[in-house]
């Protein structure tokens, strides 16, 4: 019998997570959960999703001592239901997670509300991307409603890796970490380049579908960044942001339409990392997608670091590519590489920029926003961007 899904963090009683464990097979069938005791993890860990460490005792049997259960944050869930990121992730855990060449957090349980519609989501956000500009804003509030009143319901029970060191996007990291990071990325990236084996899954959308959408959200959102940010607006990032508004549609299509594809974690921030004796373990997939690989790259390293140099960028991109030539990948070359990441951080910016259409909360969340966008706005001052133009008109 289906269990019934839960949908706020006290409903994960130990009478459900019995079901839930028995069901997965994590618990033996004579064992029960006779106690639980739920960890909120701080605010900010997670916008869409709110995330708890439950401790476990049992009865009868044995089973993993602590989980972390991940269901939707109510405030953001409409937004979440939008992006189908609450359904992505489930649907990686189960379908895809265990092939890749990179650590992930083992899934102990997965369930989610299905949704004929939800296997059409390309078909529809290739329709709405074709939508003229004028009529899009209404097409994104009826997409927007209609999320809202699904209400659907999404658990995910996974690993705890609370024994491996987190990564903390506010701190930011060393140009070594960042190269551990970006080494593993790589070997997952790799394992998917240029293949047509990402397009067998209806919930791995290509980046490119909802271009357009996207970038008129960043238009849309300028009037509320700009508030927002204002102490950073100087003159050189005024004309960045000038220069997105303008041309930034036509420079991210150039991005997904010339540079190679692959798989893509899409939110690949040190929030969303932890290191064991050294290796990276990544998880937060609720934003999985296709796409060109240096749009990881350039969203990793936009907010990683706070000091980072352009010789260790430089570096970093190397270090990124070497690894690729070890694993087979050889006609990628560094100048490619380093003309595809300047269109990816421009992404990046847009799509970082939309920051009135979520919750941020009013701690946390807002201090990490503030810090990466002062990151990304060192290295977007090594973009000329009339080269980029140049070859964008083209």
């Amino acid at each position: 019998m289906a269990l019934s899904i839960p949908e706020h963090l006290d409903h994960l009683t130990p009478e459900w997570l019995s079901k839930a464990l028995r069901q997965s097979r994590e618990l033996e069938p004579t064992a029960i959960v006779t106690s639980v005791e739920r960890e909120i993890l701080g605010e900010g860990e997670g916008f869409l999703g709110d995330i708890a460490r439950l401790h476990l005792s049992y009865k009868g049997g044995d089973g993993p001592a602590t989980v972390i259960a991940k269901i939707p944050k109510l405030a953001n869930r409409p937004l979440g239901e939008l992006l189908g990121a609450y359904e992505r992730e489930s649907c990686f855990y189960e379908e895809l997670a265990t092939n890749l060449p990179l650590t992930t957090p083992h899934m102990y349980y997965s369930a989610f509300d299905r949704d004929l519609t939800s296997e059409r989501q390309k078909l529809l956000l290739q329709f709405a991307d074709r939508t003229p500009r004028r009529l899009a804003g209404r097409l994104t509030q009826l997409a927007k409603w209609v999320s809202k009143q699904k209400k659907r319901r999404y658990i995910l029970l996974l690993e705890d890796i609370g024994d491996a060191e987190p990564g903390d996007q506010l701190k930011g990291a060393s140009p070594e970490r960042c190269a551990q990071v970006l080494e593993a990325v790589a070997q997952m990236h790799a394992a998917f380049w240029n293949s047509s084996h990402v397009e067998n899954y209806f919930w791995l959308i290509p980046l490119i579908t909802d271009a357009r959408i996207r970038h008129g959200l960043f238009q849309d959102s300028q009037p509320a960044f700009r508030k927002q940010f204002a102490h950073l607006l100087d003159g050189d990032f005024l004309e960045v942001l000038s220069w997105a508004m303008k041309h930034g549609s036509r420079a991210a299509r150039q991005l997904y339409l010339g540079a190679p594809v692959t798989l893509l974690h899409c939110d690949l921030r040190l929030d969303n990392v932890a290191f064991r004796n050294g290796k990276p373990i990544v998880f937060d997939w609720q934003l999985v997608r296709s796409g060109p690989a240096a749009y990881d790259v350039a969203y990793f390293l936009s907010g990683a670091s706070p000091e980072l140099t352009t010789e260790e960028e430089d570096a970093l991109l190397r270090h990124y590519l070497e690894t690729l030539e070890t694993l087979g990948i050889r006609e990628y070359s560094f100048d490619a590489l380093k003309r595809d990441y300047h269109l990816g951080l421009l992404t990046t910016m847009q799509t970082l920029a939309a920051t009135d259409q979520m919750d941020m909360g009013d701690g946390r969340g807002i201090a990490l926003m503030e810090a990466w966008f002062a990151r990304l706005k060192a290295r977007l001052s090594n973009i000329k961007l009339d080269e980029l133009l140049e070859e964008s008109a083209g």
